[in-house]
């Protein structure tokens, strides 16, 4: 995907659905937990670097953020960086307009709904960044942050997601 390195727990399952609905739909936050220990074998095995690294949590639409009133790969993001000392987190990508729910969205779709859909919110430049989400498809997600975080000057060291649904 475009050069970049993605790191996966698990094959999209119906269990892995049931976690990450029950996180994000049911707001049931005693899963960030253990979601966060289920990311930590591919953080583990990472390659080191001397500067500091720094989660990015794949932003929530709109619409998905005033349903749930959070923001479920932020929480994810400061689970993980509570448990690794060499990461911090920075929530630093937003939407800057709407986008569809892309459940249900073919992949040329993903990317048209998602290409020049995100902005920063803040400096990102000279950090090593490691975007966090929680299933990749089609790569579109990471696409569109890849380029935000590349023009703010920041490197994009990889994805790292609880599953990954094709392939």
């Amino acid at each position: 995907m475009s050069g970049l390195a993605v790191y996966t727990v698990t094959k999209y399952s119906n269990e892995t659905s049931k976690l990450l609905v029950s996180l994000k739909d049911k707001g049931q936050f005693a899963l960030v937990a253990e979601l966060a220990q289920m990311l930590r074998p591919i953080i583990e095995k990472l390659p080191p670097s001397e500067s500091r690294r720094y989660l990015v949590p794949a932003p929530s639409s709109f619409e998905n953020f005033s349903k749930r009133g959070f923001h479920p790969m932020l929480l994810l993001a400061q689970g993980v960086a509570s448990k690794h000392s060499s990461f911090s987190v920075l929530n630093c990508l937003r939407f800057s307009r709407p986008v569809k729910d892309q459940v249900g969205l073919t992949e040329p779709e993903r990317i048209a709904n998602l290409s020049f859909s995100m902005e920063l919110n803040q400096s990102v430049t000279g950090r090593v960044c490691y975007l966090l989400d929680d299933v990749v498809t089609t790569g579109a997600t990471a696409l569109e942050a890849a380029r935000v975080l590349r023009l703010g000057g920041a490197t994009l060291a990889g994805v790292l997601a609880i599953s990954y649904s094709k392939g």
